[in-house]
């Protein structure tokens, strides 16, 4: 772990970032930063910049670690540039084994790959940051509050279209479990209605926060 990355992810809930701007002006931001703009397209690093700030707005609501969430949006999709051969030699190369759904749907393979680069090019080595990434498409039912803030911002983030971003945003300000519940159901309707599969992930998701809210 480098020294800027061990700055704050041991201050637990005290977090030394009052402003995003404190945030975005880390030494270990701006290196993220710096590599994203010159490796993603415009729209999709203006993306990760609003689910950054969605997160963190996120985390100072749910009293989550400002810094982890912070490292996480800014990672989420570290290797989004890449093509779906580049994805699937990334994957050969890293020997990550891939299920039988994630080698027919190459849109997933960006999260799983993406942890690796998150450890090799940043030395992140936290595992609630790592969970986050790894899991932002698909969810899971044993996401940690890390992961759901990233589920949600990169679901729910204001450059997102779709009526139910705004919808999802709100209500993640004071009931996060049923935010992730709603991200999981309107992925899953989508996914029903474009006849694609669903990754088992994101129905463990669905009912594991479902049964969290009706119990």
């Amino acid at each position: 772990m480098t020294s800027s990355e061990s700055f704050s992810i041991n201050k637990n809930l005290e977090s030394p970032f009052s402003t995003l701007q404190e945030l975005r002006e880390h030494p270990k931001s701006i290196e993220i930063q710096r590599y994203l703009s010159e490796k993603l397209v415009p729209e999709r690093y203006t993306h990760v910049l609003s689910v950054q700030e969605t997160a963190v707005a996120l985390a100072r609501c749910h009293n989550a670690n400002v810094w982890k969430t912070n490292l996480a949006a800014l990672l989420h999709d570290v290797v989004k540039w890449m093509s779906d051969d580049q994805l699937y030699s990334a994957a050969a190369c890293c020997e990550i084994e891939l299920d039988p759904i994630e080698k027919i749907m190459p849109a997933l393979l960006h999260a799983i790959v993406g942890v690796k680069y998150a450890i090799e090019l940043f030395d992140i080595t936290d595992l609630e940051i790592l969970e986050a990434i790894r899991n932002h498409t698909t969810g899971n039912a044993s996401m940690g509050l890390t992961a759901k803030l990233i589920y949600v911002a990169d679901f729910a983030e204001p450059t997102r279209e779709y009526k139910e971003a705004a919808q999802v945003r709100a209500l993640a300000e004071t009931e996060l479990d049923q935010a992730v519940h709603n991200v999981a159901r309107y992925k899953i309707d989508y996914l029903l209605q474009k006849g694609w599969v669903i990754h088992p992930n994101t129905i463990l998701a669905y009912n594991s926060t479902l049964v969290n809210i009706i119990s």
